[in-house]
């Protein structure tokens, strides 16, 4: 159940992202989540503005969604931001890159080279899915 979750969290915010490109620009890291009741939330965060940055914005998801998990509950939550590709060998310079948990600890990260052509189509390559460490729903030892 908790794949569909994740799935269904990433496609929401696929989704979103790749409407706002679509207007012709950039945008600020969002995120969404599935409580446990399976009501889908979307989170935005507006630090101070001598915090303005991509990493001060998904600080403040992160934050956000662990306090949202410890007062409702959260199954699976993920963020998504505009990023730029370093390797040398990739054909796209930009990238949507999202950061996917479910509540057991799995995390992933997805990575989704694309280019705007003109009029603003945006063409995604494949995207690249790798396991990384949980940063939303850590697992506590005992």
């Amino acid at each position: 159940m908790l794949q569909q979750h994740l799935q269904e969290t990433y496609r929401y915010l696929f989704d979103e992202a790749h409407a706002l490109l679509a207007l012709g620009g950039s945008f600020r890291p969002f995120g969404a989540g599935t409580r446990r009741t399976g009501e889908l939330i979307r989170a935005t965060v507006e630090p101070p503005q001598d915090q303005d940055g991509a990493q001060d914005h998904i600080r403040g998801l992160i934050g956000g969604f662990k306090h949202e998990d410890s007062h409702g509950g959260l199954i699976a939550a993920g963020l998504v931001f505009d990023g730029q590709m370093t390797e040398d060998e990739t054909e796209h310079g930009r990238a949507l890159v999202f950061h996917l948990e479910a509540a057991n600890g799995r995390a992933l990260e997805v990575v989704v080279p694309y280019e705007v052509r003109l009029g603003n189509i945006i063409d995604f390559a494949e995207p690249n899915v790798q396991e990384v460490h949980p940063e939303i729903f850590v697992v506590r030892e005992p």
